[in-house]
This record gives C-alpha cells, sequence and structure tokens, in this order.
C-alpha cells in the first residue's frame, strides 16, 4: 500500500521540534563567539617567537604612535589594575602616556628608531610597577660582554664606557618594569652584560665596552667586545636537566633539593618521587630547598613537593582574574593533602634571595605562611600581592614583545599584605646553604 501523507498536525510537531535545536546551537555559536571576542582573556596574543626590527630600523611618527595607542589599548583591556577602582598606577600610566604622545606629535621629528620607541614605552609601563608586565627587546641576534669572569669577581662596576653605574642605574630604574626597588638593583647586574640594555640605557658600545672594577689595588679597567651568548667566557656550560637536582648527605640527616626553574614536568615529578623514596630510606630528618636564582615559572612545582610532606593540608592564596570587561574573585581556600607513603615529617628549610622570582616566590610564600618551614637568606623579589601569568603580544610595526598581566595574587597571610616573603633568618644569600648547614649540624 502507499505510504499516507503524514496529517499536518504532525508536520507542525516535527519543524517545531526540529527548531529547538536549532536555536540552541545558534545561541552555543553567539555565545562561544562573544567570549571569544570580549571574554577571553588570550584573545589577540601570540604564542610563537616574532622577531623584532633591529634596534637601530627606522620608525616613522606615525608608526610609533600605532604602536603606543596599540600597547595601551591591550594593557587596557587586559590587564586586572584597570578594573580596580582609584589605581593611583593606573592613572600614573595613562599620563605618562598622555605626555608621551603629546610630546611625540609636538616634536615635529618623523624619524624614530626601534629604540627609540622601547624607551618610550618601558617609561610609561614602568609607572605601573608590575614586575610581569613591560615590553622586552628578545632577539636572536641579542649579544653580550664577551667575558663576565669579572663581573662574578667584582660586581657591579663603578664606570661603563665613562658613565657612572648609580647614574645609569637611576635610569634603568625608570624604564624596567619591577615591584621592589631591591629586585631591580640585583638584576642590573645582568642586564649591564646585555648589548640591547646598554643600548637603552644610552652607552655608545660601537667600540664595545669598558667596564671600570673596584678592586683592592685600585680601579681597573677590562674592556669587552659583543658576541652571541655561546661565545661568552665564563659561563659554566651546566647539563639542560640540572635545573632540579639534589643530594643526600646521610651522615648529617641532610637532603639538599635545588631548583633553579619552576618546570612542571614528567621529569620534575619523576625527580621529586625519587628524591622522597631516598629521603625516607636513608631515614634523612632535614631537607633544604634551595629556590636562590630561581625567577619562577608553574606554581604546580610547590604543589608537587608539598604533597609529599606529613600535613594535612596547606592554605592557598585568592585571585582575582579578568576577564574581559569583568574581574571575577576567587577567595583563597585550603588544599588538602592525601598523604604518600614516604611523607616527610622532618625540618624543612627553604633558601631565598632577590633573585626568587614569581612562581618561586609562592613556594616560599607556601611555606612562610602555612608555617611548614625555615626560611634562610633574602626577601624575595617580588611581591606576594602582585599581577601575574602572562600574555604576550608584539606592537604592529616594531614588534617588540609586549608582556601583559591578567591576574592578581594575593598573599596567603592577609596580616602581612604589601610585604615581601621575608627570611626567618635573614643573611647574605650567597651563605645561605651554608648558615642552614650549621643550623641543622650544630
Amino acid at each position: 500500500m502507499p505510504n499516507k501523507p503524514m496529517r499536518l498536525s504532525n508536520m507542525h510537531k516535527y519543524k517545531k521540534l526540529l527548531i529547538i535545536p536549532i536555536i540552541v546551537a545558534a545561541i552555543l555559536i553567539l555565545w562561544f563567539l562573544i567570549y571569544q571576542l570580549v571574554f577571553n582573556p588570550y584573545r589577540g596574543t601570540t604564542d610563537k617567537h616574532v622577531e623584532p626590527l633591529p634596534l637601530d630600523a627606522t620608525l616613522t611618527e606615525k608608526q610609533v604612535l600605532k604602536d603606543m595607542d596599540y600597547t595601551i589599548k591591550t594593557i587596557r583591556s587586559h590587564h586586572p589594575a584597570w578594573l580596580e577602582k582609584d589605581n593611583e598606577k593606573v592613572q600614573a600610566v595613562e599620563e605618562a602616556y598622555k605626555n608621551e604622545r603629546q610630546k611625540l606629535q609636538e616634536d615635529g621629528t618623523d624619524s624614530y628608531t626601534t629604540l627609540d620607541e622601547w624607551r618610550i614605552l618601558s617609561g610609561i609601563i614602568n609607572k605601573l610597577h608590575d614586575g610581569h608586565t613591560g615590553v622586552l627587546y628578545k632577539s636572536d641576534s641579542n649579544c653580550y660582554i664577551d667575558d663576565v669572569t669579572q663581573v662574578e669577581k667584582y660586581g657591579v662596576p663603578v664606570e661603563i664606557n665613562g658613565n657612572p653605574s648609580d647614574r645609569l642605574l637611576k635610569d634603568f630604574m625608570g624604564l624596567f618594569s619591577y615591584e621592589g626597588d631591591e629586585y631591580a638593583r640585583g638584576i642590573f647586574i645582568d642586564i649591564i652584560q646585555n648589548e640591547a640594555y646598554l643600548k637603552l640605557l644610552g652607552v655608545d658600545i660601537t667600540d664595545g665596552v669598558t667596564f671600570t672594577f673596584a678592586t683592592e689595588e685600585g680601579n681597573k679597567d677590562y674592556h669587552y667586545s659583543m658576541v652571541p651568548y655561546e661565545q661568552v667566557k665564563g659561563i659554566s656550560q651546566e647539563n639542560d636537566e640540572q635545573w632540579v637536582d639534589y643530594e643526600i648527605d646521610k651522615d648529617n640527616s641532610l637532603a639538599i633539593f635545588t631548583l633553579k626553574e619552576c618546570n612542571y614536568d614528567d621529569y620534575y615529578i619523576s625527580t621529586v618521587n625519587q628524591f622522597f623514596k631516598e629521603v625516607k630510606e636513608n631515614k634523612i630528618e632535614n631537607i633544604i630547598v634551595d629556590l636562590r636564582n630561581n625567577g619562577g615559572g608553574h606554581s604546580y612545582v610547590a604543589d608537587e613537593f608539598l604533597s609529599h610532606l606529613d600535613i594535612d593540608g596547606y592554605n592557598t592564596w585568592a585571585c582575582a582574574i579578568r576577564y574581559g570587561i569583568y574581574l571575577k574573585k576567587y577567595d583563597a581556600s585550603y588544599s588538602p593533602v592525601d598523604k604518600k607513603p614516604d611523607a616527610f615529617s622532618g625540618n624543612l628549610y627553604v633558601l631565598t634571595d632577590v633573585n626568587t622570582y614569581s612562581a618561586a616566590m609562592d613556594f616560599a610564600m607556601y611555606v612562610a605562611d602555612n608555617d611548614l618551614g625555615t626560611l634562610v637568606g633574602e626577601a624575595s623579589g617580588n611581591m606576594p600581592d602582585s599581577y601575574g601569568d602572562v600574555l604576550t603580544f608584539v606592537t604592529p610595526n616594531s614588534r617588540l614583545n609586549l608582556r601583559v598581566s591578567f591576574k592578581r595574587w594575593y598573599r596567603i597571610d592577609e596580616t602581612k599584605s604589601g610585604q615581601p616573603i621575608e627570611p626567618d633568618v635573614p643573611c647574605d644569600p650567597r651563605d645561605a646553604l651554608t648558615v642552614a648547614k650549621d643550623m641543622i649540624c650544630n
């Protein structure tokens, strides 16, 4: 028999049922597009290296203004500070941007360099005092002084090409992005070894650079050429895996865990597991974690390490994350620990210095603010109450590397809000390991 035609009422029902999933799909697609264009923190970012123009490359006034506008627009639309009420640092950045833009338009010059633009943008963003937000010159062709032996021995020179280092440091602190003055002073010794930063500070290195060091025999001059990093003398070539390492001192019931970078990967996890296995097997009672000169990375390295301690859990920090036009606050929480068979119940010591930064500083804060151990050395380089989690952008003309924070962190111990992570046992950070060993052995 031939099929009977569908009743008209059934056809209407079928069409209505078909419309519902279409509407739902359209709403989901619309929401996805809105999220990507308005709320996604990563909109407009890049995860690839983009080579900047040479520092002496020529830019027009129009190009520099476009890069300035792009930089400020990007920071305004991604940085949490711009959604905070009456933030004086935001006002300082906006005022500096306005003044520099006006100065550029009134200058009457139509020829600038990448270096000029880098200096202008750095001076503006410096007013924010956010160590994770700034403009960097990241080039594959970066060069450095050809020998760091004297710098390692004598420290910061008194003069660079006849320029007093005190004046250069002052200029640097007006261009660099940092939170604490001590960190800026501490990193200055690394900055002056970099060709690009020497140029940023106005040092003429056409014929190389001369450092004048104060020595026991009086001032001594050392002249350097600029070479690729691989050709620099005095830099120890270490195995790539030695960013995390440990040693067991069974005689003194001591284990030293050295972490130079906060890389959270399978190698780190297996190293931590093996470390605590040997600690248990050798009945070690004291652990030293060396976080000196650790510039940070992933904060999960601390969580992984703390999961091996004989504790019920630990307090974590509050944070705020910017989603487009919305700043979402997340309260502090308590992270319980599922104790492992090799849980460590002995004494924990953590070594810190001014270069203990970002995720490494977080590691130290976990220990300090949860009373899990003793900190030895020097205060951390950046503040627990700070901005972070970096987004990367590229300016359209000069192709400078623009880094912008999109999260704000708050210290775990709110009674110490606004303070750096201070050591329980202050000392010269170069002596921190010796001091900690003496505390243990004596």
